[in-house]
């Protein structure tokens, strides 16, 4: 693994994890939990967080008790090499998997909300090359951009907000549980891998100042950004009533555009757009470079950054097999969020069940 030149601070990856999680309450994904929960949409993330809660801290104290390690040197220490590197390809597979889908529901969103006479393939080329312009630059140069521009993105973010809730009615909250409290809860739990970026930014333990940097970065991040989607899930909910919600795709798009900004402004969503379309950059570039990072150590390849262009390539050709957005967003990204949930949830416990035997036999 190539070192890191300069050790990062909490306040990058507090950026960082914005940037990645925090922005799925202007993404695709609160369609995804309307599908079915309708106007309980805002439960559902709350739900995932309090199940992916207990891995997650479980994988933060195996990181604490064994601090000169990452998330692939953890995998293999206590696993050993084979069965390490095989949870670590499952790990690697299923965000690369999200990558590619969230990858192609955003170049879908900006081909037919900003660019409705450009071929979909030259958005996504450009948008691919963007992403790796930057993802080129290094860990440690993402962090610092990404702590550059945040003030810039928490702007448009409370701009966003106070927009909306000129619109909003609160009685549309109710029924609080949509189409039952069944439904949300599983939701909730099937939809965790969602926040699999969690696990993913444990391939940076090791590059910051010390561990307690990273801890405090990965928690203050963490409890912003869901927060954040909560908030935003809220006003969605407030904005489009009960019958309706799940049958809008770009909820973030379309919560602006449904409210004008006095005689002038009677389209504000495009004065949001610029910090929209840059943050899902820098976005994209922090998910591709941990997934090259993950690859990488698991095949000891020091110098990753060139898996950077053949990795998200694949991603490109792979998420444009699905026929349209629909089809991408509501099957398939669905069904293999389903699918990896319970290999992010129990991977740590695993972990945690050989550190406990390794104590045992050398007692």
């Amino acid at each position: 693994m190539e070192l890191i030149k300069k050790p990062m601070r909490a306040r990058e990856l507090t950026a960082i994890i914005f940037m990645v999680i925090g922005l799925k309450g202007g993404d695709t994904t609160p369609a995804l939990f309307a599908d079915n929960a309708q106007n309980a949409l805002w439960i559902s993330p709350i739900i995932s967080t309090i199940v992916i809660l207990p891995p997650f801290l479980t994988l933060m104290h195996l990181l604490k008790k064994y601090k000169t390690k990452n998330l692939v040197e953890l995998l293999k220490h206590l696993l050993g090499t084979k069965f390490g590197t095989f949870i670590g390809l499952l790990l690697f597979f299923g965000g690369f998997f999200t990558m590619a889908t969230d990858m192609r529901n955003v170049v879908e969103e900006l081909n037919y909300l900003y660019f409705p006479n450009a071929p979909t393939s030259f958005i996504y080329i450009t948008f691919l090359l963007i992403i790796l312009f930057v993802a080129n630059k290094g860990f440690e140069t993402i962090g610092s951009l990404a702590w550059a521009v945040i003030p810039i993105v928490v702007l448009t973010i409370v701009s966003v907000l106070f927009v909306d809730l000129q619109d909003t009615v609160w009685q549309r909250l109710f029924p609080l549980f949509g189409s039952g409290a069944d439904v949300v809860i599983k939701d909730g739990i099937s939809l965790s891998s969602v926040f699999l970026e969690f696990f993913l930014l444990t391939i940076a333990y090791q590059a910051f100042h010390d561990t307690r940097q990273f801890h405090i970065g990965i928690y203050i991040g963490g409890s912003l950004s869901i927060l954040l989607i909560v908030s935003f899930y809220i006003i969605y909910t407030l904005i489009f009533d009960y019958n309706s919600i799940n049958g809008i795709a770009y909820l973030y798009q379309e919560s602006t555009e449904s409210v004008p900004l006095g005689h002038f402004f009677t389209n504000i969503s495009t004065l949001f757009m610029v910090g929209w379309l840059f943050s899902n950059f820098l976005r994209f570039a922090i998910f591709l470079y941990l997934i090259c990072w993950l690859y990488g150590a698991l095949f000891q390849i020091k110098r990753f950054e060139g898996l950077l262009l053949p990795i998200s390539f694949l991603a490109m050709v792979i998420s444009l097999i699905p026929t349209n957005f629909i089809v991408n967003e509501l099957i398939v990204r669905k069904t293999g969020l389903h699918w990896i949930s319970p290999v992010y949830l129990c991977f740590p416990f695993i972990l945690l069940v050989s550190s406990m035997w390794r104590e045992r036999r050398r007692q």
